[in-house]
């Protein structure tokens, strides 16, 4: 009886302890680096950088299904790597001759640049999502977010493109009210 009680004292011990501990090991969700342009509003062709084919895909769909402006057109990916290679198309990296010619050729009106990766400083098992949003004529910043939490893409980008939209709608209308 005696040790009945015992064992059930150390595993209610361990339960609340391992509760605790894995508690903390996964990031709060957090949104950081938010800001929008209503310049984003106007570009109707995109391309995203930065992300595999797959993280591509599922970022498309939650961009459009937060965006569900008049027409948004994404470039193909192979149509890129003609004009970048495969690394830098991965990296992320462009100079302005570069972009230049994704316009000029591709039409692309606003490079989505992506980045997603393992931080140090975030959580065990925690991932962040950096998206810069270029236009590809200036060069300028016109959209801008960083999505910490799990390991959960799907997830970064719902979160990341929901802020987006947030924020650039509730800029819209405080324009209105104000002009």
């Amino acid at each position: 009886m005696n040790l009945r009680i015992r064992f059930r004292c150390v595993s209610a011990f361990l339960a609340v302890v391992s509760l605790n501990i894995f508690s903390g090991c996964t990031p709060r969700p957090s949104i950081q680096a938010l800001f929008t342009r209503h310049e984003l509003l106007s570009c109707g062709r995109l391309a995203v950088i930065g992300l595999t084919p797959e993280q591509e895909q599922i970022f498309m769909a939650s961009y459009l299904r937060a965006f569900p402006l008049p027409i948004v057109t994404f470039v193909e990916r192979y149509r890129l790597k003609d004009i970048i290679g495969e690394q830098d198309l991965l990296q992320g990296r462009l100079d302005d001759s570069t972009r230049a010619k994704i316009r000029r050729i591709l039409g692309v009106e606003a490079l989505i640049m992506c980045t997603y990766y393992d931080d140090d400083a975030v959580a065990a098992g925690g991932k962040k999502l950096r998206i810069r949003i270029v236009d590809s004529e200036t060069g300028a910043i016109i959209g801008s977010v960083m999505t910490i939490a799990g390991d959960n893409f799907l997830n970064h980008c719902e979160m990341a493109v929901q802020a987006l939209k947030k924020d650039l709608f509730s800029k819209e209308q405080s324009d209105k009210l104000s002009g």
